[in-house]
């Protein structure tokens, strides 16, 4: 119950039709939730830097390779027994080039030992080996300036693709939405800071990230804008847009972690 309970010890005034994963924030589990509303089958040959996080009860989020060593997620993805699976496209179909590995250091902001305990939703893992990149295998590139608002942006995961009722896809779907400007996510979300979130989504609703597709990436001009976070249940309502961590502004944090500067700071 992690990110429950951070969630309701920072942002008490938060009503219970919030959601962590796709539940309530009340009631959030830690199984295998957030989806792609409104959205496609994405193409195999799309989306190499798209991984899976896994443990004996399922997927339960994805994430991004940056590199060779390390994957960009959401903090609240974090768990225990994590595997990570890159180079898949169906679930149930094994490519020659996949590659598995387990988490050899998890990294959080304002806590770079401790991801129980965070103020953004962001983490990075450090994988216990080198991965070979090849034809399902390649890192996706961090954002060179900030997003446009109204950028055209894309977010893509193995989550249900059905609310309320979970339904659970065999390949990741993707959906296009846009970038919202800060007053449309300020009035959705009055009590929340915006400084470090985006919020993504059309107004007229019904496409959406939700179950499942936390800690993966929204993709705005071929680089990671945001990482999925948490939303509305259920997800795709009018005037509700998704919420995003904010790469951009992750950005000394994220390259300062991998030079190896452990003490660096937190925007």
């Amino acid at each position: 119950m992690m990110w429950t309970c951070v969630l309701v010890l920072l942002f008490p005034l938060l009503s219970s039709r919030f959601s962590c994963n796709g539940q309530p924030i009340a009631t959030a589990a830690l199984t295998p939730l957030d989806r792609i509303i409104g959205g496609f089958e994405c193409n195999e040959n799309e989306h190499p830097f798209l991984v899976q996080l896994y443990n004996s009860a399922g997927i339960f989020c994805s994430g991004t390779l940056l590199n060779h060593e390390w994957v960009l997620t959401a903090a609240h993805c974090n768990r225990k027994d994590i595997l990570i699976r890159l180079g898949v496209h169906n679930v149930h179909v094994h490519y020659e080039d996949e590659q598995i590995r387990v988490p050899k250091e998890k990294l959080c902001c304002l806590s770079t030992n401790n991801c129980t305990q965070f103020g953004d939703d962001i983490m990075l893992i450090r994988l216990n080996s080198s991965v070979n990149y090849s034809e399902h295998i390649a890192p996706l590139s961090l954002p060179s300036k900030p997003p446009s608002m109204g950028s055209d942006c894309r977010v893509m995961g193995w989550g249900t693709i059905t609310t309320p009722k979970a339904t659970y896809p065999k390949v990741p779907h993707c959906v296009d939405i846009n970038i919202l400007h800060n007053p449309v996510c300020q009035a959705a979300y009055p009590t929340m800071s915006v400084k470090n979130i985006l919020c993504a989504g059309i107004l007229e609703g019904e496409k959406d990230s939700c179950k499942g597709d936390s800690g993966g990436p929204l993709i705005c001009n071929g680089q990671i804008q945001g990482i999925v976070s948490w939303g509305r249940f259920p997800c795709a309502l009018v005037l509700e847009p998704g919420v995003y961590a904010k790469v951009y502004n992750f950005i000394d944090w994220i390259e300062g972690i991998i030079a190896g500067n452990s003490s660096v700071m937190c925007p």
